[in-house]
């Protein structure tokens, strides 16, 4: 039987995510920055961290893989083994909450932390279709049925409580902060001080095989290369496609793939940071994201270029870090803006410090608390 730990000052986490990713990653280096006694245990079913990213094995205590076969079954036996208080289990896809949910039959609470609400894109998700009755159904089952919900941004929050009937859960919103020991600490010099142009950077992925997915930003980059501006390109994954579309374009730049580390380090001598999708097919899911590279420019100092992506837009004019645009031809216009940009180049600076994961997690750890009943 799996022991109560209501009056124990430790607890044992249970992370569950198909293939581990990047914010779980983060998580877990808040949670060893605490000085609270959090035992990490992380189930999987493809790659681990460190062989997805180099490194993060080591920040958890246990790496566990599971089998394709008889998932609740697993992870019934793997909480009596290891003691489970609490599952955190990471979307998407979702069918590990269920089975999750489904082990655990109201013995521990299970988080359902929501990345992605497969339900409102219309490009698939990796190798998931937003159409797939299973996966429908699964989303269905993980938000409905879990005991506590935690959304990346509030615009994932408001479209699944839209969606779906929460009824009252505990919910929690958490977005993809960084790390501390990724803030550089020196600024490179600008390529701006010495050809006197404007330089962007844009960290991620540009979609050539799903046509007008929010990540198909090729007519948008070659728009701001008309523009006389030069856009500068950091892959997420290596692609050799990259290197041929900047091909023969002056402005463009495909500059490789760079460890997370080096990137902050390297993109500090830009101007601006573009994080713009593209809102033909998957309008509804942009205006829900609040992306990774938004806090990324933040903390190496650059101010933030996006379209009206609505919560992208509440965030950036919010904290005063970036401008926001329309159209891709309103660009040059607004980079000639002087006085305004100046005032969000001050405020970057200011607040490039303010949204690490190391100061954010106490939401986190009390979340889990409230849920579990931790008594610290």
């Amino acid at each position: 039987m799996h022991k109560s730990k209501s009056h124990d000052l430790s607890i044992t986490v249970l992370f569950l995510e198909p293939q581990p990713c990047i914010r779980a990653l983060k998580y877990a280096e808040g949670l060893r920055s605490t000085e609270d006694d959090i035992r990490l245990v992380f189930a999987y079913m493809q790659r681990t961290l460190t062989q997805f990213y180099g490194y993060g094995d080591e920040l958890f205590d246990r790496m566990i893989k599971l089998e394709e076969e008889d998932l609740p079954q697993q992870i019934r036996e793997l909480i009596d083994a290891e003691n489970i208080d609490i599952v955190h289990s990471h979307n998407a896809p979702d069918f590990l909450t269920v089975a999750a949910i489904e082990a655990s039959q109201g013995r521990i609470p299970v988080i359902h932390d929501i990345h992605d609400l497969i339900s409102i894109r219309s490009t698939p998700y990796g190798t998931l279709h937003p159409r797939d009755p299973h996966a429908l159904e699964s989303e269905r089952r993980a938000v409905t049925e879990c005991d506590g919900l935690i959304y990346v941004t509030t615009g994932v929050k408001k479209a699944c409580e839209s969606t779906y009937p929460i009824d009252q859960k505990p919910t929690l919103v958490f977005p993809n902060y960084v790390p501390r020991r990724l803030i550089p600490s020196t600024s490179r010099r600008k390529l701006s001080e010495n050809d006197g142009e404007i330089h962007i950077v844009y960290e991620g992925s540009v979609d050539s095989v799903n046509l007008g997915s929010h990540y198909d930003l090729r007519d948008i980059f070659e728009a701001i290369a008309d523009q006389g501006i030069h856009i500068h390109i950091y892959a997420s994954r290596e692609n050799p496609d990259y290197a041929a579309f900047a091909d023969g374009n002056g402005y463009i730049r495909y500059h490789g793939h760079l460890d997370t580390r080096d990137l902050l380090q390297e993109i500090t001598q830009y101007d601006y940071g573009w994080a713009g999708f593209n809102t033909a097919r998957n309008k509804e899911h942009t205006d829900t994201v609040l992306a990774n590279k938004v806090l990324e420019y933040i903390v190496c100092g650059l101010p933030v270029i996006s379209f009206n992506h609505k919560t992208q837009q509440n965030f950036i004019e919010k904290n005063g870090i970036g401008i926001v645009i329309n159209e891709i031809d309103e660009l040059s216009s607004r980079l000639r803006e002087q006085p305004a940009l100046d005032e969000v180049r001050v405020r970057v600076l200011e607040c490039r410090h303010n949204f690490t994961i190391e100061d954010k997690i106490r939401n986190v750890v009390d979340f889990y608390r409230s849920l579990a009943q931790w008594n610290v």
